[in-house]
């Protein structure tokens, strides 16, 4: 009877031992969050020396859109320098076709929002609702006087593309 109640003691003995074992290594245990989003939008890169201005100015004229400066900037933290760069921000919601254009300065105060795409000096993002002809948008911004090239970029193959959650 004794032994019966040692073995039966001992289990669960052995039982809060293992417990506190497992709890103390639950503790311990990092856990890191990993998020999937979904990029629905489609991007240009633009290569041209002017200012932000200059080259809003420029597809608003020839795409006939209204894009204007948004008040915040985009900020990034660049890892290398782990510092947050601002990045100018203009945008423009066409309401017959509800597609939302938004033109980004690739280079901000501190570094590039796309360091893989630091040729590009400004990114034209399209949420679309209503399909866009992409090669012919892309035909019409190098046809700007100062455009120097304009060309797509497949959001998929980037490495920073969270920097363009915003």
């Amino acid at each position: 009877m004794v032994l019966k109640h040692l073995i039966v003691n001992n289990t669960s003995t052995h039982t809060f031992v293992l417990c506190a074992r497992l709890t103390y290594l639950w503790l311990r245990m990092k856990y890191t969050l990993e998020e999937e989003y979904e990029y629905d939008f489609r991007l240009i890169g633009i290569s041209c020396h002017e200012k932000d201005y200059r080259i809003c100015w420029g597809l608003n004229s020839r795409l006939r859109l209204s894009l204007a400066k948004e008040e915040g900037e985009v900020e990034v933290l660049i890892k290398k320098t782990n510092e947050f760069s601002k990045h100018a921000l203009y945008s423009y919601f066409q309401e017959d076709t509800e597609n939302e254009f938004t033109l980004l300065n690739n280079r901000g105060n501190s570094g590039y929002l796309l360091p893989e795409r630091a040729h590009a000096d400004y990114l034209f993002m399209i949420k679309e609702s209503y399909d866009v002809n992409l090669g012919e948008l892309i035909s019409n911004i190098k046809s700007i006087p100062f455009v120097l090239t304009a060309f797509e970029v497949n959001v998929g193959d980037l490495k920073s593309k969270e920097n363009l959650i915003f």
